[in-house]
């Protein structure tokens, strides 16, 4: 099954965009996708989900690929998107990933649904953007974020001409972009299966402009998160390279430790991409009945 324009009417009147990967009566896992990204981002090779009985429902985030544009929208506020998905797919019991800067939306909805929602996964996952977690960014990164925080309209214009940039030559635009990749992701990259992936993903993102990604950056993800990481009462596992230059060890050490009973596998000589390396055993351990 692979069903990937897929979108419904939120009671708000707003479109809300999914795609659905592996098995239609398999075990459900949303997966909440990273920054300047789309539904379409997930592994190339999804025979591991049938294979495991799994389905996969990637959903774009409000302004990015098909969802509409949510002006004044929150990271909770796209969690109640979700949950109204899943009464529309008639989906009770679930479990949700999220990758990169998808982990507060993913941790987000297992915060304000945990009678719903049986386990969270965070690859590579963003981080509260505190004090004491920014010092851990590599230079680029930080001057990027923060550039995000102070000065949004100078954001803004980076990404309309980055939506420029893709449009008229997306692979060069791409390279620039991607080479601030550790060495371990550069290798991830030489595939050209993933680079596949990763264009078109980056493409839908600004399907509609680049007005939803930069809100998100901007306005959630440099902000301070509207719930509190040692309520969450799901079970939580983070997946984490020690050679991520994205996001750095030490934030998802950092939240395993305030989440209670959550775990942490590290994967040693691995960078930011590591769901390409390791998607299968991830998403098995999504499943309610992998402890």
């Amino acid at each position: 099954m692979k069903k990937k324009e897929q979108h419904i009417l939120l009671k708000d009147n707003r479109k809300l965009g999914f795609s659905e990967f592996g098995n239609k009566e398999g075990y459900p896992i949303l997966y909440c996708h990273g920054s300047q990204s789309s539904r379409l981002e997930m592994h190339y090779d999804m025979s591991f989900a049938v294979k495991n009985n799994i389905r996969i429902i990637t959903i774009d985030r409000p302004g990015h690929g098909i969802s509409d544009f949510n002006p004044k929208g929150s990271i909770l506020d796209f969690a109640k998107d979700v949950k109204q998905l899943t009464d529309y797919l008639i989906i009770e019991k679930f479990s949700v990933a999220g990758m990169s800067a998808g982990s507060p939306f993913a941790l987000g909805v297992a915060y304000l649904f945990p009678e719903n929602v049986c386990k969270v996964g965070i690859i590579s996952g963003f981080a509260p953007f505190s004090a004491s977690n920014k010092k851990h960014l590599s230079k680029e990164v930080k001057m990027m974020l923060t550039l995000a925080k102070k000065f949004p309209f100078l954001l803004k214009i980076l990404l309309k001409i980055q939506v420029k940039q893709l449009n008229k030559n997306p692979k060069k635009a791409l390279h620039g972009f991607l080479k601030v990749m550790s060495p371990p992701d550069r290798e991830i990259l030489k595939n050209n299966l993933v680079m596949e992936i990763i264009e078109n993903m980056f493409k839908e993102a600004f399907r509609n402009g680049s007005k939803g990604v930069a809100y998100e950056i901007s306005n959630l993800l440099v902000r301070k998160w509207e719930f509190q990481l040692d309520k969450i009462k799901v079970p939580v596992t983070f997946w984490q390279g020690e050679s991520d230059n994205n996001v750095p060890l030490a934030w998802a050490e950092n939240m395993t430790k305030k989440i209670k009973g959550a775990n942490l596998i590290k994967y040693p000589k691995e960078g930011h991409l590591i769901i390409f390396q390791h998607a299968e055993e991830m998403f098995i351990r999504l499943k309610t009945n992998v402890a």
